[in-house]
């Protein structure tokens, strides 16, 4: 990655002689801001992001005692494996690692589906499992957007570190740089791709790490009005058959995984879907969010004991309620 990088920043310097990429100051020669030198910040800001995107996936996780003895019964081969892994940390001796697919784990968001429509009648319903299931996905999430986050700020300063080194070598300076909407949208194509795949945690985790304040104040002012990314990802989802709902049932289960730090993406949706920009409906919202105990209530400040001895149409009646009201906020 670092060879692509240094290759750059050399083409970066070679170009720059051109007229109008530069100017003279009384300490050497400042950056301009051409057209050319942003879209190659652009793209390589964007290969910095999906490379951390794609290291970040891989989390440790600490098995409890149990875990690791039946990994012993049933697989000793495996325990023998992470114990000649675990010498070579500096976890404590006492617990043991398993490295994890973070991706793998979240994509189980879909298992949320065991707990549909059906149970609402059952007074016997046992919610543990659901709640069981949410929080444990709430630590993985927690885990690799935070491996994300720090692998991006290490790995932003650093090429910055080397990209001024080699500006300053050519005795140029370089300024922070203001990002238009025809910059970003080069960005904008790296998150799609991940949308376009169905990839969403991939395509919002994109989005979160281009805010990143070390981007921010290293180079890169992003256009202060005009640049929704969050908002154009959830449009173009919608406006895709094969994305749709799926998207949706997303942006629910993601706003209580996440533990509220991504529950700005429901008010989005709730606002697109009302004034129809895309296929999902307003009835079809609904029917998703009543078949979400979790966010169920959530959404509606209610205990499950309260809301499952409602009915159908009382339960839908204060879900479309509150939709409009978020709706009248967005």
């Amino acid at each position: 990655m670092w060879q692509v990088l240094e290759h750059s920043i050399n083409l970066w310097v070679l170009e720059s002689s051109s007229p109008g990429v530069f100017k003279a100051t009384p300490n050497g020669t400042e950056m301009q801001t051409s057209v050319e030198v942003r879209k190659k910040l652009a793209t390589l800001i964007g290969s910095i992001i999906s490379r951390c995107i794609r290291e970040a996936r891989m989390i440790p996780y600490i098995l409890t005692q149990e875990e690791a003895v039946n990994i012993l019964v049933e697989d000793p081969s495996q325990f023998e494996k992470l114990l000649r892994e675990e010498l070579d940390t500096d976890v404590s001796e006492r617990d043991l690692t398993l490295k994890l697919d973070a991706l793998t784990e979240l994509g189980r968001i879909d298992s949320l589906n065991q707990f549909e429509n059906s149970s609402w009648l059952k007074s016997d319903a046992e919610v543990t499992p659901i709640l069981d299931l949410t929080n444990q996905l709430s630590r993985t999430f927690a885990v690799y957007l935070g491996n994300a986050s720090t692998l991006f700020d290490k790995s932003f300063e650093d090429f910055m570190g080397r990209f001024r080194e080699s500006m300053q070598r050519a005795g140029m300076i370089i300024r922070t740089v203001d990002f238009t909407l025809d910059d970003v949208s080069v960005l904008e194509e790296n998150a799609e791709s991940y949308l376009r795949a169905g990839e969403f945690l991939r395509a919002f985790t994109f989005d979160r790490l281009l805010t990143s304040q070390i981007l921010i104040k290293q180079v890169v002012n992003l256009p202060a009005h005009g640049f929704a990314l969050r908002e154009n990802l959830i449009r173009n989802g919608l406006n895709h058959a094969d994305l749709c709902l799926k998207l949706s049932r997303f942006v629910l289960r993601i706003s209580y995984v996440s533990q509220g730090a991504w529950e700005d993406l429901f008010p989005i949706l709730a606002k697109l879907v009302r004034e129809k920009q895309g296929l999902c409906s307003s009835s079809q919202l609904v029917d998703l969010i009543e078949r979400d105990v979790v966010f169920s209530c959530n959404l509606l400040c209610k205990p499950y004991t309260e809301l499952r001895e409602w009915s159908p149409a009382q339960r839908r009646s204060a879900i479309e309620s509150s939709l409009e009201k978020i709706g009248d906020k967005t």
